[in-house]
Formats: structure tokens, C-alpha cells, sequence
């Protein structure tokens, strides 16, 4: 059971409520039962004692204390008597039963009434044997002026005896109630919560592959069904401002390509005609530059709106990441030569993807190229191709100059750049590592990055890995099927 998930919340909101209320139940069980049985005892005492007087010491003078010793010994003969009774006149006793047998009680000792309070009420005394005993005590004055004190008592141990049953039941029927009422709280709470799983099951996937996707609407006609509805709305609107977004950057992009083809043939015509003044060589060679540049950042463009709304065609079937990378280190590797970089490959067994032997190319050469750039002369590129679970890894290492805390999160927007100076220096439009994403993202993957200022960064994509039982050739373009020459620095 997950902790924080609201199956379990739900789960130990239930089980506190359920045990808050088991413990003020068993507490008033416990004090209505000591109530009960201590009130009942009273009674019986009570009742017992008026019923001596009213049968017994009222006819007392007419008949004598033989009589009387004679009708309480048959009524309450000695040794068997329980409740104990005991009649006295001041400091001699009339009658008294024997000692009490469940449990033991020795009443020998048991003192005579001298206090006024114990008089139509209850005392406890704590008997010779250590039994603690209730007695009620009732006076009842003759004719001749005489007190006559009837005593009724019997021992708490019998009441004791069945509250602590009762305490010990309630101790050993609580934890397992509580127990019983976990589980199936829990198993309980699987059935309502069930359309809440299944929509955030399909809300993971929705626009994973591509949009249009919708949550199923759940017709139960209460907060799930109003949610499933609202959420679909949500979905909607979201994709109505994604499609006008992209639909403006391909539209974009694509009534600027044109212009610039003109713009380009042009300078390029112009840079033809002889004897043109340096400075304007120098300017037609800028603008063309300028251009160039341009066309690049409009190509880029097209090409992440293609990706994110579904319109370029990419190629699915089973492709080796491992032949993919080794190829494009193959032809990378005279930029790392250039700037005396250490390129090197470290590629595990044949991991296969699903997915576009070009597009895959692209990711290499985007990550690669990226941490050419950003890597001092005489540093080190790393490669890695690794499998984790269900997930085949690319990872990209440099010893460059890292990127700020602040700007990781930043590194795959579009037009975004760490350092503005040094990506214009070396011909970057802050548009490779959207490529990377979006690339990513139609592939079902994702990209992360991580990175210490001055001691280089980490880029990793993380594809579905993709389990072949036989063996399968890789479908890589004829492009990349080229002689497999070491990587300078391999």
C-alpha cells in the first residue's frame, strides 16, 4: 500500500475514525457494565437487609432471639451464605453467617458498625484475607428503645472478575477488528476508486503519441462523472492553443522559406558581379551569412511544428541504437579532431528501439555536436548506450563548461541559450536540443539533462526498449551504412 496514494488515506482516515470509536465504545461499555453490576449489588444488598427487618427484627419482640436465630439460620445458614449477614445489638451479636466461599472471604474480623456515616449507606472494608468487600448497613430501633444493626456485605471480586474478562476481550477483539476493518477498507476503497485509476492511466497517454486523445467519461452521475467531463473540456481547449501555436510556426516558417531562397539567390547573383568595392563584398558575404543562418533557424522550426502536430512521417521499425551511434561517431569524428577532443564510445550489446534510423541519427548528432562545442580543446566526449528495465539509454558526457543551475530547466526550450555570446560564436540557434525533445517525445521517450558549472554536463534520452526474440536486422538507412572506422580518440 503506497503511503501517499488516497487508497491509503482514505484506508487510515477510516481505520483512526474506526479505532477513536472503538475505544469511546469499549470505555462506555466498561464504565456501563462496573455501573450495572455495581448497582445491581447494591440493590441486592439493600433489599436484603429491609427484608431482615421487615421479616425478622419486627416480630423480634413478640417471639424472642431464639426464634430469630433460628429463621436467619435457615435463611442464611453458616458457612454457605453469601451474601454475609450479620445482626447485633451495640457490641453483642445476634446472628452473623458464616464466612463468604466464592471467592474466600474470613468475616471474623470484620468490624462492627461504630460510625454514623456507614449508617443506610455502603462502605467498602478490606477483609483479613485481602478481599475487599461492600457492606450496607441499616439500624433499626425497637420499642424498648433498643438499636438493632443489620448488616448485608458481599465481595467485589465477582464484579472484578467479569471486568476484567470484559477489558480482556475488548483488548484482543479491537486490534483485530481494527485489522479486519483495514483490509477490507482497503479492498473496499478498490471498487470507487477504480474510474480514478483508470483516468489517470489514460491521462498518462494522452498526447503521448499524438492528440485527439479523450478520457473516458465515467457515468456514475456524480463528482467522477463531472471531472471526466471537465478534464475532457481542459483537453480541448489545451489542444485547440497547441494547434494554433504550431499551425503559426509552420505557417511561419514555411511563408519565410521563400523570401529567403529570393533573398539568398539574389546576394548570391550580387556577389557575382566584378569589380564590387570590398566593403560591399564584405556586406553581401555578411548578409549571406545572415541569411544562411536564417534559413537554418526557419528549417528547425518546420521541422519541431512537423514533429509536435503529427505531420512528419516517421519511420517505425525495429533500428540497434548501438549501429546508429557507431555510425554517427564515424562521421563526427573530425569536429572532435579539429578542437583535439577525446571521442569516445563505449557501446553495450545491440539495444533495439522502435522507431526512425534518420530521426535517431539526428538525436546523436545534435547531443554530440552540442558537446563539441561546449568542451575546451584537449577535453573528452563520452558516449554510452545502456539499457535500464524497459528503457534503452543514450547518454552524452562532455568536460565542458557546464551549464548554471538555474538554466537546466531552461536548455530545451526553443531560442533558449546559457551563454548568448558563445553559441552565436559557434553558429547555434537554440533550436537542437527542441529538435532533441521533440524527437524524443514522437518516439515515446524523453530527454533529461544535468550538469556542475566548470566541470561539464550530462544528456541522456531514454527510448522503450524494445524486445526481440529473434534476431532481427536493424532497418538503418543506406546513409549510415558506411565503413565502421575507429572514432579518433576511440
Amino acid at each position: 500500500m503506497k503511503r501517499n496514494s488516497l487508497r491509503s488515506r482514505v484506508t487510515t482516515f477510516y481505520l483512526g475514525m474506526l479505532a477513536i470509536a472503538l475505544v469511546v465504545f469499549s470505555a462506555a461499555v466498561y464504565v456501563g457494565a462496573k455501573t450495572f453490576l455495581t448497582r445491581s449489588l447494591e440493590q441486592k444488598l439493600r433489599n436484603n437487609a429491609h427484608a431482615i427487618i421487615s421479616d425478622y427484627l419486627v416480630p423480634l419482640e413478640h417471639k424472642g432471639e431464639p426464634w430469630l436465630v433460628e429463621e436467619m439460620t435457615e435463611s442464611y445458614p453458616p458457612g454457605y451464605s453469601d451474601p454475609f449477614v450479620r445482626v447485633s445489638l451495640g457490641t453483642r451479636i445476634l446472628y452473623q453467617s458464616g464466612d463468604m466461599h466464592d471467592p474466600f472471604v474470613s468475616m471474623s474480623k470484620v468490624p462492627l458498625p461504630s460510625n454514623q456515616r456507614w449508617f443506610n449507606a455502603f462502605h467498602r472494608e478490606t477483609a483479613a484475607s485481602g478481599q475487599r468487600i461492600v457492606l450496607y448497613t441499616v439500624p433499626f430501633h425497637g420499642t424498648n428503645g433498643s438499636v438493632i444493626f443489620v448488616e448485608t456485605g458481599a465481595s467485589v471480586e465477582p464484579i472484578r472478575r467479569v471486568l476484567r474478562s470484559l477489558l480482556l476481550i475488548m483488548l484482543l477483539a479491537t486490534p483485530i477488528i481494527l485489522v479486519v476493518a483495514a483490509v477490507g477498507g482497503y479492498l473496499l476503497m478498490s471498487q470507487p476508486l477504480k474510474p480514478v485509476v483508470v483516468l489517470t492511466e489514460r491521462a498518462e497517454r494522452v498526447g503521448r503519441k499524438e492528440l485527439g486523445e479523450r478520457l473516458p467519461v465515467i457515468p456514475s452521475g456524480d463528482e467522477l462523472e463531472r471531472l471526466s467531463l471537465a478534464l475532457n473540456r481542459m483537453i480541448e481547449r489545451l489542444e485547440q492553443a497547441l494547434a494554433h501555436n504550431h499551425r503559426f510556426s509552420a505557417d511561419a516558417s514555411h511563408e519565410l522559406r521563400t523570401p529567403l531562397t529570393i533573398i539568398r539567390g539574389e546576394l548570391e547573383s550580387l556577389i557575382q558581379v566584378p569589380s564590387l568595392p570590398n566593403s560591399v563584398m564584405e556586406c553581401i558575404g555578411s548578409a549571406l551569412e545572415e541569411s544562411t543562418r536564417m534559413a537554418k533557424i526557419v528549417h528547425s522550426l518546420m521541422t519541431i511544428s512537423r514533429l509536435d502536430c503529427g505531420e512528419e512521417k516517421i519511420e517505425h521499425a525495429p533500428v540497434n541504437l548501438v549501429d546508429v551511434v557507431n555510425v554517427t561517431l564515424d562521421h563526427m569524428g573530425l569536429l572532435a579532431e579539429e578542437k583535439h577532443i577525446s571521442l569516445r564510445f563505449y557501446p553495450g550489446s545491440a539495444t533495439f528501439v522502435m522507431g526512425d534510423a534518420m530521426r535517431l541519427k539526428q538525436i546523436v548528432v545534435n547531443l554530440v555536436d552540442n558537446a563539441i562545442k561546449y568542451t575546451q580543446d584537449g577535453g573528452e566526449v563520452s558516449v554510452v548506450v545502456t539499457t535500464e528495465g524497459e528503457k534503452a539509454i543514450l547518454r552524452v558526457t562532455d568536460t565542458g563548461i557546464g551549464i548554471p543551475a538555474g538554466a537546466l530547466p531552461l536548455v530545451f526550450d526553443r531560442f533558449y541559450r546559457a551563454d548568448q555570446a558563445r553559441s552565436r560564436e559557434s553558429g547555434g540557434t537554440g533550436l537542437g536540443l527542441s529538435i532533441v525533445k521533440a524527437i524524443c517525445t514522437v518516439h515515446g521517450g524523453a530527454v533529461f539533462a544535468e550538469s556542475v558549472e566548470g566541470k561539464g554536463a550530462t544528456f541522456w534520452i531514454e527510448l522503450p526498449l524494445l524486445r526481440l526474440d529473434t534476431r532481427v536486422e536493424t532497418n538503418v538507412d543506406p546513409m549510415l551504412e558506411t565503413a565502421r572506422r575507429p572514432v579518433p580518440g576511440r
